[in-house]
């Protein structure tokens, strides 16, 4: 099996949740609250290991601050390798969420803390030193955009196989996209990115031709409940798998590291869909972050 490195973001995520959502200058009795390892980065990382990755090691940052020393031996506690994370003065990234019990849905508020100084300087000798051919880099935008795109330049002067989930979208230049072998985003990302709103197969391939041009080999689109668009030249639609949802929090981290772990196994990520699917189908029915992530066990069975 291959390594996968992912270059993210972690943060403090610190939930509650809510009958409904709170008006402007209301305030509500809320309950359940707890103190969640997130980030994109450091969820996606958590799902591949929990879904059967051998090997998978996060780089990026946190703050000197205590939430800072919590995050990085939750991620350790995971089994995922933790060498190449920074520690910034400051705080941590922290992640206010909101779950919305009445209509299953949740509003976030992010201060990235750390994660915006992240520098390849941070990890660039780590990659030299551990990562080969064949690896996989899975990366986001939810850290310093200078860091990743230097980051998946390297990527692919090694040899590695590279993922990109634009998230949150922003509009970056060819220079990112042309060192992308697989771009994962969803419909509200697509839209801002290409200009182009995903309403069926023939705007999906207009997406993946926009993405082609500009170097990307392979585009997969995530409809939510509607299921997945995958692109590499032909098209492959995958349904989502219908469950009762009660936080939607990790739902793309879950299906991005499914198939980062599917793909260090040696399968190919058409092949994947439907597993990833199902993983990501099982974060949404719990609440929290990483800890709702299932484990291969609970997706598979025991083998």
């Amino acid at each position: 099996m291959k390594k996968v490195f992912v270059l993210g973001s972690i943060n403090a995520d610190l939930v509650m949740q809510a009958d409904r959502m709170p008006m402007t200058g209301e305030s509500l009795k809320g309950s359940g609250f707890f103190i969640n390892q997130g980030g994109k980065g450091a969820n996606q990382a958590v799902a591949c290991k929990k879904l059967g990755c051998e090997k998978v090691l996060f780089m990026g940052a946190v703050g000197s601050d205590t939430f800072g020393k919590d995050l990085v031996s939750s991620l350790a506690s995971y089994g995922v390798e933790t060498d190449a994370v920074a520690v910034k003065d400051g705080h941590s990234g922290v992640c206010i969420i909101l779950l919305d019990k009445s209509q299953n849905d949740n509003v976030l508020v992010v201060d990235a803390g750390a994660n915006d100084r992240v520098s390849f300087d941070d990890f660039e000798g780590y990659l030299d030193a551990h990562a080969e051919a064949g690896d996989l880099l899975v990366t986001q935008l939810e850290v310093n955009l200078d860091a990743v795109k230097q980051c998946l330049r390297k990527a692919k002067q090694k040899g590695m196989y590279t993922v990109l989930n634009p998230a949150p979208a922003v509009k970056i230049g060819k220079d990112f996209l042309e060192n992308v072998d697989l771009i994962v985003l969803n419909e509200t990302e697509s839209e801002l990115m290409t200009g182009i709103a995903v309403d069926g197969e023939s705007a999906a391939e207009q997406v993946y031709t926009y993405f082609a041009a500009c170097g990307v080999g392979e585009t997969l689109i995530t409809l939510g409940a509607k299921g997945c668009y995958y692109l590499d030249g032909s098209l492959t639609y995958c349904p989502a798998e219908k469950v009762k949802a009660v936080d939607t929090t990790s739902a793309g981290d879950t299906f991005i590291g499914a198939l980062a772990m599917r793909k260090a196994s040696g399968h190919t990520v058409a092949s994947s869909l439907a597993f990833a699917a199902k993983c990501s189908a099982i974060t949404v029915s719990r609440i929290g972050a990483s800890s709702a992530i299932p484990t291969l066990d609970e997706v598979i069975g025991p083998h």
